[in-house]
């Protein structure tokens, strides 16, 4: 199973976020699982796949080309994108699975690219988790609702977001989509 996790590059965040990070990381390793993601060897990027790698995990980072010096130097696979749309065609190509975790615009970008691309393709295979932590992506939500009240967006593309509060009930979707990806090979 291939997990792309889309989060903050920053490091100087809430220790709750952090934490939330190392767990859904080593969840991924434990699961000898891949992490797909940004690649890079700052924050929540960083410290997500320092957790799935030293659980047990692979993990490919995806890297712009002018940022390469800045990959994780732990990175089992580094796959070299040309710019940021590139980056993120990649990531989805790649991954069964997408985990939202708190993040800056690049994280919104990353997931509302996802949403449409696959809204796009009628991609029903594939599942979007968001870790609402603390609420932060409440106005994300509100604001999707917003454009569903106003016809502005289909109510049925929220049947491929999964919303949860806690890193347990993101671990449990992880856990259900492994063992049904599993049991269809």
């Amino acid at each position: 199973m291939k997990i792309a996790v889309y989060c903050s590059s920053r490091s100087d965040i809430n220790p709750d976020f952090i934490h939330s990070a190392q767990i859904i990381g080593n969840n991924i390793g434990l699961l000898k699982a891949t992490l797909i993601y940004g690649g890079m060897d700052f924050g929540l990027m960083k410290i997500v796949a320092l957790s799935a790698k030293s659980s047990g995990g692979r993990i490919v980072g995806v890297v712009p080309r002018t940022h390469i010096s800045q990959q994780l130097e732990f990175n089992d696979e580094t796959v070299i994108a040309e710019d940021l749309s590139d980056r993120k065609s990649k990531i989805m190509a790649m991954s069964d699975l997408f985990i939202v975790l708190p993040g800056g615009y690049g994280t919104l970008d990353e997931f509302f690219t996802t949403l449409a691309h696959l809204s796009f393709t009628n991609d029903n295979s594939k599942t979007i988790i968001i870790l609402n932590r603390n609420n932060f992506y409440d106005q994300t939500l509100l604001q999707l609702q917003v454009m569903i009240d106003n016809a502005m967006m289909n109510p049925d593309v929220m049947q491929r977001i999964k919303v949860v509060t806690t890193v347990e009930e993101c671990c449990n979707i992880v856990m259900q989509q492994h063992k049904y990806l599993n049991s269809v090979k």
